[in-house]
């Protein structure tokens, strides 16, 4: 049996989107064309929906989160977090996984399988999670949550996909010494990118870093000098210098090794530059 119209009207009034243009109206006295308000409306509608959805759509142990996008590019000076696009995911924060490694893991073990499992989930949907959330999510301290993933990106010669790794946030020692240590194991590029998660552009520039400033160190410079002929920070100069100093000790001894530029492969002198991509 068709419903008639004007019931149908009434119930169509009785939605969440039709009360809140009624508010919007009413309330905050919006003036202007009513198809504006709806629009308004709608974005509404659309950010409940990503923040708050509806019970029954989860999967049992399931925790529905908004994250920051994996489409975002490298942050600029000052950005907010605010100005970063978000994404809506569901993670799996409780499995039978949880149950068995009970049994037969340690908790520091568990935990780190843990993080890895919500990380990659959250990547493969096109998120990107934080130290602090994920702090929140397994209940731990965001300096635990740190050296946890330091532990095991170490352990398996990995880059876990987290924000700060991806956007390339923060110091990045470890996802750098990890690049450049299967650089040294003579590991190819494309699969050193496809290995750790990063980009082709990444790798090669980190490995373009490494080699300029291993060849300012067999010219015998020092901290301040490679900092200003390279553009590069002390402290990013001094993470490439204990990789260095690990693979190439003999640099750092007497009697190093004639200099071959990086670039040539034929002696040659550094002038300096304010180029950043020297």
């Amino acid at each position: 049996m068709k419903m008639g119209n004007h019931k149908e009207s009434a119930i169509k009034k009785r939605t969440f989107r039709s009360a809140l243009i009624e508010m919007l109206e009413r309330e905050y006295k919006l003036i202007g064309s009513h198809k504006v308000i709806e629009l308004i409306a709608d974005d509404i509608c659309q950010l409940r929906d990503e923040f708050y959805p509806r019970a029954g759509e989860e999967a049992y142990g399931n925790l529905a989160w908004v994250t920051t996008s994996s489409d975002n590019k490298k942050p600029r000076l000052g950005q907010r977090v605010e100005d970063y696009k978000n994404t809506r995911i569901s993670l799996p924060l409780i499995s039978e996984e949880d149950l068995q490694m009970l049994e037969n893991l340690t908790s520091t073990e568990r935990d780190k399988a843990k993080i890895v499992r919500l990380v990659n989930s959250a990547y493969e949907q096109g998120g990107l999670l934080t130290i602090e959330e994920l702090a929140l999510m397994v209940n731990r301290s965001p300096m635990s949550i740190s050296k946890r993933i330091k532990e095991y990106q170490e352990e398996h010669q990995v880059v876990i996909p987290i924000k700060g790794n991806k956007l390339d946030m923060g110091p990045g020692i470890t996802h750098k010494r990890i690049i450049l240590d299967l650089y040294e194991k003579k590991v190819a590029p494309p699969d050193i990118a496809r290995q750790v998660n990063h980009s082709q552009e990444a790798v090669d520039r980190y490995i373009k870093d490494y080699e300029r400033i291993r060849f300012l160190v067999r010219r015998g410079m020092e901290i301040t000098e490679i900092s200003h002929l390279t553009g590069r920070g002390k402290q990013v100069v001094k993470q490439h210098l204990e990789i260095i100093k690990h693979h190439h000790p003999e640099l750092f001894e007497t009697g190093q090794a004639p200099d071959i530029c990086p670039d040539t492969g034929t002696g040659c002198s550094p002038e300096p530059s304010n180029n950043k991509d020297f």
